[in-house]
């Protein structure tokens, strides 16, 4: 079993379903601060949020959510998962976040001690879907293996610096999909197995 955890607790209270809430910038800023912070705690390092890029990459997922929205309401579960990959996108393009020292709470070899910046995303799409995907459909997000593997964070370190297309893959695969790795951004290219 995976040692990470997921923060769905730090994300702010909302008196709208978290489908809406998160679709608006302010919410959305206050989630990403807290979860950094709840992070940086966690693996003893402060994570520096650019709220200006945070919200550039905020504005470039809501436009590509709303363009890729499917008119098919049955592929709605489908699209949530896509909708993490997209920000996961987003948020990898333009790097919102900067490691300040070591992570010194961080398990040596492990993806928060090799990546703090990259893991805390990873962590927060996670959470976000996760707790999304709890309140709309009533079950549980399970997290594949791969997380805690060293040699897939290497991959998609390198491979997203190159494409930052590669990290909405990369979340699909963490969430149990086999991503279209030519097209891992654009859902109509997702096959049709993985979104049944």
């Amino acid at each position: 079993m995976s040692k990470v955890r997921l923060h769905q607790d730090a994300l702010p209270p909302t008196n709208e379903p978290l489908r809406i809430a998160v679709r608006r910038l302010r919410w959305f800023k206050a989630a990403f601060l807290r979860h950094a912070e709840t992070v940086s705690q966690e693996l003893g390092c402060k994570l520096e949020v650019d709220e200006a890029k945070l919200a550039g990459c905020f504005m470039r997922w809501l436009d590509a959510i709303e363009v890729q929205r499917p008119a098919d309401k049955s592929q709605r579960r489908a699209f949530f998962e896509f909708a993490a990959a997209l920000m996961m996108r987003e948020l990898t393009t333009d790097m919102p976040l900067k490691a300040e020292g070591v992570p010194v709470l961080a398990q040596p070899g492990s993806a928060a001690a090799f990546w703090p910046e990259g893991y805390c995303c990873t962590i927060f799409c996670l959470s976000v879907h996760a707790a999304a995907t709890a309140q709309e459909f009533h079950t549980e997000t399970t997290i594949d293996p791969a997380i805690d593997d060293l040699r897939h964070w290497w991959s998609f370190r390198e491979n997203t610096m190159q494409d930052a297309r590669f990290s909405a893959g990369f979340l699909q695969m963490l969430m149990g999909s086999q991503p279209n790795w030519v097209m891992p951004d654009v859902f109509s290219a997702q096959t049709k197995d993985d979104r049944a």
